[in-house]
């Protein structure tokens, strides 16, 4: 998982996030990627779209949150 992480970090780099976005654009990552661990899940669009429907049902997250992982889950499954 670290060496996904440091991989994105560096894709972030790339484009020039701002530093508060690459901080929670890895924070939203990091709870996708525990998601699938914990459920034995591959990285893809299907275990995003559960991973979201636990953040809105039991995490009852915010709108402004759920964008932020939306935002950082798509480019991650997009550069990856």
């Amino acid at each position: 998982m670290d060496t996904l992480l440091q991989d994105f970090q560096i894709k972030m780099d790339i484009v020039n996030f701002s530093t508060s976005t690459k901080k929670s654009y890895t924070s939203e990552l990091r709870k996708y990627l525990h998601y699938c661990n914990d459920k034995n899940s591959e990285l893809n669009s299907e275990s995003f779209q559960k991973h979201l429907s636990h953040l809105i049902t039991v995490k009852k997250l915010s709108e402004c949150s759920l964008k932020q992982s939306i935002g950082a889950v798509k480019f991650f499954l997009n550069t990856h």
